[in-house]
């Protein structure tokens, strides 16, 4: 405790002493940059409210949202141009729901606090004025240049931390007397088990979090959380997963804590510093803070691919209330409840903090995450510059305007009287979304099927009469355009969606067989509404064979390879994603003796093509080094990072030098000892890097009865094998842990045989000499990701 009161003192101090200094700055560069005038305002934290001056047009007015993209060089603001339609200050007005509304101008505008003194009217005044500045997107740009933000690295325990704390204390000096802003930094440690990638267990120890809460003066009772994640994965900046929501929450607690209307709930502003350890830091928000107990709905902002629109892929369970509360704020609403059944249902190998909300914490919430141009979803190509304006812009007016209609609703409150039922919801062409409770839905099924009943017996019981052809065409093909069009918006965005994903699903899925497959559905469904045409066509056979050669032609083309999958584009690259491993095992025996000791550079391809298309240009990767399966090790006694062995059966290993990070693991046993209840009990004691995975697999005669993780109940993965997802952060003790193995009937080889392999994602110890030679022969259209690793096997 005492060490998180003297960081913080300090970043409070360092705040205060940047703002004064960025004042000073200004004044000598802010005549040079206000001569542009079609440069939008840009609102920033660290400048607001603190230089003072006359003249501001917008005395009364700031900048909610940065709507403005400067060069690469980050030398001169974009124009106007970029803004959107409409120029600057358009008028402010509220609307129905008491969420701030404007003309639309690109960026939207609220109301400046009214302080008591004059004085500091004009400050705040003027300030905004200096706002017009070279700085781009300082959130996101600032997060984003820390690099790759893995948990337990100094990148995401110091500096994104750091930051994130300097920004909220500047928040904080500038926000309106009405509200009042406490930061805690958490730092919790925990255990879980979860139904994801076939079962496992997860362990983390000293991660962070950094919550904040707005909230009136006197105190609330309620509150909605808002949460993002600023860690990232390996070798990823992590601009759109999840730098630029992260992003997004700062600027809206800036302006909400700067607003002159009180809240009547508070707003938790949750960054979590560990959901890419599989939505560790949210577990230990949800289960262990002292706030979670106020929070009775929630929003995630998750990233499933680079900009776009920001999708509403999950909601609920039940609480029909928060879609209606969505679907009414939000200034620019895009949802699906297609997109729902699909992500529910497992078919993507992707999860988000939803689930740690909806499970642990029994908390209704709104899962949005933005899914255009997944194809460089973590990956080197994650950056702040791929990410459109527009695409924040948006984010920030939705975010924005649903989180001070839940924070001044009602319902909130008494959210549990609106429990029960389900929404139906979708938008329709991307320009408006519909939603109406299922039970509505389920009656206008009803009346549908009724009255295509009724249409088709009435039309059997008529005489036929001849009809005027052209009229009757000219009928239903425009009683089709709307179907006809929204069918092809759907199967537009399931192709947006599920062509990057099955680039990363494992090499089981062949892609081709199911984007065929997916095509061929969409193609029946379409022409199923013009089949009836064919009669009309003067040779019906003529009509059939060009159809047959054009089906031909396209079968031919697509066998022939003429398409390759991958692009190194670097305006839209579709990179080949590889994860290299070089690693160390050794295996013991039931004596401790070393049996065996290998090392090499364990290949795994996430696609199903494997490594064909690499082979030619590293031609010793090839089918002769593939990996084998060391059949009594559990989980084929490979280091894998997490439970995926079932997605990718096609491994490559390349022999190489042994590694020697600095900072070895070790797992020792610390005792053993028979129970009143005739098992074993085993504890153990493991220190290492960041990241750890744990495996253990039961031999002939044994069962795992319990551990001292998770609920204590051990979970399987596939395969029958258990795996331990391990995670700390910069500091931590040594983790001890036990299990207990019911023994039927003894056996010489042992009851279980255990496997720990140490993960070095970040620092020195992540990279060797082969390991960077040999990513240096990777094609331009591949995106190796690489790091170290030593796997250890024992037996007991």
């Amino acid at each position: 405790m005492q060490q998180t009161v003297t960081i913080t003192d300090a970043i409070h101090v360092a705040g205060v002493l940047h703002a004064i200094t960025s004042k000073m700055a200004r004044k000598v560069k802010v005549g040079e940059r206000m001569r542009d005038r079609s440069v939008l305002p840009k609102a920033r934290p660290s400048d607001a409210g603190l230089t003072a001056g006359k003249g501001s047009s917008l005395l009364h007015e700031e900048t909610l949202w940065v709507s403005t993209t400067p060069p690469v060089q980050g030398e001169a603001m974009e124009g106007a141009d970029n803004q959107g339609a409409g120029g600057q200050g358009g008028p402010v007005r509220q609307n129905m729901y008491g969420v701030i509304d404007h003309d639309f101008t690109g960026a939207l505008l609220a109301k400046q606090p009214r302080e008591d003194n004059e004085e500091n009217k004009e400050n705040q005044g003027d300030e905004t004025q200096g706002q017009q500045s070279p700085q781009r997107r300082d959130y996101l740009e600032h997060i984003t240049s820390i690099g790759p933000r893995t948990t337990g690295s100094p990148e995401n325990e110091i500096l994104a931390v750091r930051y994130l704390l300097e920004q909220i204390k500047l928040i904080e000096v500038q926000s309106n007397s009405l509200h009042k802003i406490s930061v805690d930094v958490q730092r919790p440690t925990g255990s879980f088990s979860i139904d994801f990638l076939g079962g496992f267990t997860s362990y983390y120890d000293n991660i962070t979090n950094v919550v904040v809460k707005l909230e009136p003066r006197d105190g609330a009772q309620h509150a909605v959380l808002a949460n993002c994640h600023f860690d990232s994965v390996a070798n990823s900046p992590g601009a759109s997963d999840d730098a630029v929501s992260c992003s997004v929450m700062l600027e809206v607690l800036r302006v909400l804590s700067t607003s002159s209307e009180a809240l009547h709930h508070a707003i938790i502003f949750l960054f979590n510093g560990a959901e890419e350890n599989v939505l560790q830091a949210s577990h230990g928000f949800i289960t262990q803070h002292h706030w979670a107990s106020l929070i009775r709905a929630f929003i995630n902002l998750e990233g499933e691919g680079v900009g776009g629109k920001e999708l509403v892929f999950q909601a609920g369970p039940e609480n029909p209330w928060l879609v209606q509360a969505y679907v009414s704020a939000a200034k620019h609403p895009f949802a699906s409840v297609v997109a729902q059944e699909v992500f529910q249902s497992g078919i993507i190998p992707s999860d988000t903090d939803f689930r740690i909300y909806r499970d642990f914490g029994n908390i209704p919430g709104i899962d949005l995450a933005f899914i255009e141009n997944g194809y460089i979803y973590h990956t080197k190509y994650d950056t702040a510059d791929r990410i459109l304006t527009d695409s924040i812009q948006r984010a920030g007016d939705n975010i924005l305007a649903v989180l001070k209609y839940l924070a001044t609703s009602d319902m909130l409150a008494s959210s549990s009287k609106y429990r029960h039922g389900h929404m139906v919801f979708f938008d329709v062409l991307g320009l408006f979304v519909i939603a109406y409770p299922s039970r509505v839905g389920s009656i206008i099924n009803c009346m549908v099927v009724m009255a295509v009943v009724f249409y088709l017996g009435r039309k059997l019981l008529q005489p036929r009469h001849k009809s005027a052809q052209g009229k009757f065409m000219a009928y239903y093909l425009l009683g089709m355009f709307i179907p006809y069009l929204y069918a092809l918006y759907l199967i537009w965005a399931v192709f947006e969606m599920f062509t990057p994903i099955l680039g990363r699903s494992g090499s089981e899925i062949p892609p081709d067989v199911v984007l065929a497959s997916i095509l061929a559905g969409c193609v029946m469904i379409l022409s199923s509404y013009f089949i009836n045409f064919i009669y009309l066509a003067k040779s019906t056979r003529k009509t059939l064979l060009a159809l047959t050669l054009v089906c031909t032609v396209t079968f031919l083309l697509v066998c022939s390879g003429t398409f390759f999958p991958y692009s190194s584009n670097p305006a839209n690259p579709k990179p080949k994603r590889v994860f290299l491993q070089h690693m160390t095992r050794t295996f013991h025996d039931l004596e401790g003796n070393v049996v065996k000791r290998d090392s090499g550079i364990w290949i795994n391809g996430f696609d199903y093509t494997g490594m064909s298309h690499i082979t030619p240009h590293i031609p010793e990767i090839n089918d002769t080094i593939r990996a084998h399966c060391e059949e009594n090790a559990p989980l084929c006694g490979f280091p894998w990072y997490l439970p995926v062995h079932f997605l990718i059966r096609k491994n490559w290993y390349l022999p190489a030098p042994e590694v020697s990070p600095r900072n070895p693991a070790d797992f020792r046993l610390i005792s053993k000892e028979q129970t009143p209840w005739d098992s074993v009990k085993l504890t153990f004691e493991a220190t290492g890097p960041s990241h750890m995975s744990f495996y253990v697999r039961a031999l002939k005669g044994s069962t795992l009865s319990q551990w001292s993780l998770g609920n204590g109940t051990p979970v399987t993965s596939k395969g029958g094998d258990y795996f331990v997802f391990y995670s700390h952060g910069l500091q931590a003790s040594a983790w001890q842990f036990w299990i207990e193995v019911q023994v039927s009937e003894e056996q010489p080889e042992g009851m279980v045989s255990v496997g720990i392999a140490a993960h070095y994602l970040s620092g020195e110890d992540k990279r060797s000499t082969q390991l960077d030679a040999l990513k240096e022969k990777f094609p331009d259209w591949t995106f190796p990701s690489a790091w170290v690793c030593t796997y250890k096997l024992f037996v007991f």
